[in-house]
């Protein structure tokens, strides 16, 4: 019975995915706290927003997720709290193997990592997020980033890929 409401919120989701109106940001917040992993109080999740396997999403209190995101959730990812994530973000936890020459890589397979945001992180449009990072506190993330390695806490970091460009 469980699985068959999960089901039907999921349904439910799509088709309010890309209405912008404010009822359907209260819709959408409601449908997810039945199916992410872990949610706080007084998250938003505007218009447009693609998260796959949202089982494996933890959201903390204060979060905002602009239009376009995408969560490629194949492992854990972990948002604390206070964390304000722009538009057209992508968090991506699996990566194809590529080790064999002689296989194909399509026929490899994938490795999965998770991703962990810390509490008060600012995530610029266009960021994408690798497998297995981790932006620690009180770290802003510059638009069209690409983040591949870990962050640590306060600072401002930006580029492709990303480095620290200042300490608060």
């Amino acid at each position: 019975m469980k699985n068959l409401f999960k089901k039907i919120v999921r349904k439910l989701i799509l088709l309010i995915r890309y209405n912008p109106y404010n009822y359907s940001i209260k819709l959408r917040n409601l449908f997810y706290k039945f199916l992410f992993k872990n949610s706080g109080k007084n998250f938003n999740i505007l218009d447009g927003v693609i998260i796959n396997f949202p089982e494996n999403v933890s959201i903390g209190n204060n979060v905002s997720i602009h239009q376009f995101c995408c969560f490629d959730s194949q492992d854990d990812i972990t948002i604390g709290n206070n964390v304000s994530i722009g538009n057209s973000v992508k968090f991506v936890t699996s990566s194809h193997n590529f080790f064999h020459r002689d296989i194909l890589i399509k026929n490899q397979g994938v490795s999965i990592k998770p991703i962990l945001i810390e509490d008060n992180v600012w995530i610029g449009s266009g960021v994408t997020i690798l497998q297995g990072v981790k932006i620690s506190k009180n770290s802003i993330i510059g638009a069209n980033s690409l983040v591949n390695k870990n962050i640590p806490e306060n600072v401002i970091a930006a580029g492709v890929p990303c480095k620290v460009i200042k300490t608060r």
